[in-house]
């Protein structure tokens, strides 16, 4: 991994630990639900949306110098970029095989924010305006039915690998909260479990007999946890974290510590599960075209 890609991710470590000590169970409700565009129309996603959320600027379109040149603005002197990393893809043929290996290198690029740039802005008024269809119940039940996961009735939410089902407490069972609803608290917790079920060896293949407690069960909480806020953030759903995975922080919080690029690895793994899910949707109606 280069250098600079390696710095963007430790810095986002560092800020995440930070924010999981300081901000407890609600250390993901800054960056939940804020969709960032590039100033071409492109969504950022994946580990690119947590790092821009930690910008503190109000306005969501970002760019790089040369795009901004394209759209005649001009970033302002002194201003300082944010650093974000994109995948380039590779296909290598593989020694003594006849087989063909696809490789992702990382590389760190810098984009800066509408509000740090003069020019030509006006045409971008709106454009980071999106409609909350945190009411939109259809759109997320037709997205996780069209996976097939199999759901029952249940005391708690949980993702049995042994049998591959989730299950539930029915809709009743869920109330509204200090910062959420009840339809939040519900879609949330279950595209949590939505993302161990894609776990499953003949899907995305991840680790998931682990122990309680131990650094893997922490790792794969934490790919959960980012695995739902991606889903919510892509289904207009207001995302928060479970308030019973509180007790997962200091799990979490070691496995970061011990692991320079768990975040990184959390995130990647957390944006192939909403991948998969959405590759198994029936149809698409995204017009904007996603970029890591």
């Amino acid at each position: 991994m280069p250098n600079k890609t390696q710095e963007v991710i430790n810095a986002l470590t560092k800020k995440v630990l930070h924010l999981m000590k300081t901000e407890g169970s609600k250390w993901t409700k800054s960056w939940a639900n804020k969709t960032f565009v590039s100033v071409d129309g492109w969504e950022y996603s994946g580990i690119n949306t947590l790092w821009l959320s930690f910008t503190g600027y109000k306005r969501l379109v970002y760019g790089t110098y040369k795009q901004w040149a394209k759209h005649q603005c001009q970033v302002k002197k002194g201003e300082k970029s944010t650093k974000l990393v994109f995948f380039k893809q590779y296909i290598k043929d593989a020694e003594f095989e006849n087989k063909r290996k696809v490789i992702r290198l990382a590389r760190a690029f810098d984009v800066f924010n509408i509000e740090q740039v003069e020019g030509n802005i006006e045409k971008f008024v709106g454009f980071d305006t999106k409609t909350n269809l945190v009411n939109d119940i259809d759109k997320a039940e037709t997205f996780i039915s069209n996976t097939k996961v199999k759901i029952q009735d249940g005391t708690k939410a949980c993702y049995i690998p042994s049998q591959d089902y989730i299950t539930m407490p029915t809709k009743d069972s869920f109330i509204n909260t200090q910062h959420s609803t009840a339809t939040e608290n519900y879609y949330t917790t279950l595209l949590h479990e939505l993302t161990h079920w894609t776990g499953h060896k003949d899907r995305c293949n991840r680790e998931l007999s682990t122990r309680f407690g131990s650094t893997d069960y922490a790792f794969e909480e934490l790919v959960a946890e980012l695995g739902s806020c991606f889903m919510a953030t892509h289904l207009n759903i207001t995302s928060h974290p479970r308030e019973d995975h509180a007790h997962y922080l200091n799990s979490w919080i070691k496995c970061l510590e011990e692991h320079e690029d768990a975040i990184w690895k959390a995130s990647s793994l957390a944006s192939k599960a909403m991948e998969y899910c959405k590759s198994l949707q029936q149809s698409q109606t995204t017009t904007i075209k996603e970029v890591a």
